[in-house]
Formats: C-alpha cells, structure tokens, sequence
C-alpha cells in the first residue's frame, strides 16, 4: 500500500514476531535509539533505520527474512500540497487561449470571413514570403523591360534616334510600369489587409 509521507521514508508495520524480536533485543541493548523503544508495539510503523538496528542486534530468533514475512510495507508518496491559486488561474486561462486558438483553427474554413485570414503557422509565412520575393522580382523584370523597350525598341520601329532621347525614353516607359507595378501592388496588399473588403468574396448568410 501507499500513504503520505513527509520524510519519504519506507515504512513497516510490526507483527507479532518483529514485536517480540525488538523486544528480545531491547532487554539486551539498553541504549536502544528512542525512535526504537516509542516504536515497539503492534500496529506500529517502523523505518528502514529501526529495521537495520534491529537486524545488527538479532542473534537468536531465527533467519531475518522470515521475521518479516506477512509484515504491511507502506510505500511513500509526497504529500500532495494545494496548488497556488495565481498560478492555477494562469494555467487555466493558457488552456483556455489554447482551445480557444485550436478551435478557431478548426472552424476557421467554414468562416466566410476569417477564411481569408492570416495563419500563424510557418508555413504560411514561408509561402507569404514566397510570393512577395515573388512580387518584388517581378518589378524588377517589369521596369527593367520597360527601359530596355524604350531605349531600344523604340529604335528598331522607328530608325536611328539620339542616345539621349533614347534614355529618355526608357527612363520614361519604366516609370509608367513601376507607378503601374506599385499601384495594383498596394491594390493587392490592401486586400490582403482587409479580405472582407474584397468584392470577389461574398459572405454567406443562412
């Protein structure tokens, strides 16, 4: 069996044969320990300390082992202390963020609004930044194109033009395509931001 115990200590209850040794063994030994003599009486617990002294001065009631046959071994458990009531309102408030986050993500589908919502997760993040490393290369192409037609296309339809005149307009055609890149860009991330705003989503309505 188990029970509460401060000490942590192993304990055994005493038979008749165990109470009738330490009592052999007392009469012999006068300076028994105190915990020894208080402790000499059936039904009583006893340690492993009182055990091993008893087993030192035992020389004529037999094999040890037998002494102890039938005796109630109780095995020690710490004393189950009140958890602190802070401490408890905190763990209890984490599992209830934590449900509640599980739960979202589970319902987060079937919500016509949050649907399009931004996951916590890392693998959003790494396909987030995919596609605006994406969008970042794709301005790039986009202005580069635009100069290279307007410094060099332009020549080719039309004949031989002025290296100046021909920077021009490169420089101009590029900065048509970045206001235009930069345009449906912050288009793209405002509904990002706010995917409720967007007209091609509908909510739905039982």
């Amino acid at each position: 069996m188990t029970g509460p115990n401060d000490s942590y200590e192993l304990k055994i209850s005493l038979n008749d044969k165990l109470v009738e040794a330490f009592t052999k063994a007392l009469v012999v030994n006068e300076d028994a320990p105190e915990s020894v003599k208080s402790s000499v009486k059936i039904g009583s617990f006893v340690g492993l300390e009182e055990i091993e002294w008893l087993h030192k001065h035992t020389k004529d009631v037999g094999k040890f082992h037998e002494l102890l046959t039938g005796v109630e071994v109780v095995l020690p458990y710490p004393v189950e202390k009140p958890r602190d009531p802070v401490l408890e309102a905190r763990v209890k408030k984490l599992k209830a963020e934590q449900e509640e986050r599980e739960y979202r993500k589970m319902t987060k589908n079937v919500d016509s609004v949050r649907r399009y919502q931004p996951d916590d997760t890392i693998g959003y993040q790494i396909r987030q930044m995919n596609r605006q490393m994406i969008a970042v290369l794709q301005f790039v192409f986009s202005v580069v194109a635009g100069f290279v037609f307007g410094f060099l296309g332009i020549e080719l339809i039309v004949g031989d033009l002025e290296f100046g005149f021909r920077l021009l307009l490169g420089v101009i055609f590029s900065l048509i395509i970045a206001l235009a890149e930069i345009y449906f860009l912050a288009k793209k991330l405002a509904e990002e931001m706010d995917p409720a705003d967007d007209p091609n989503h509908k909510l739905h309505y039982d």
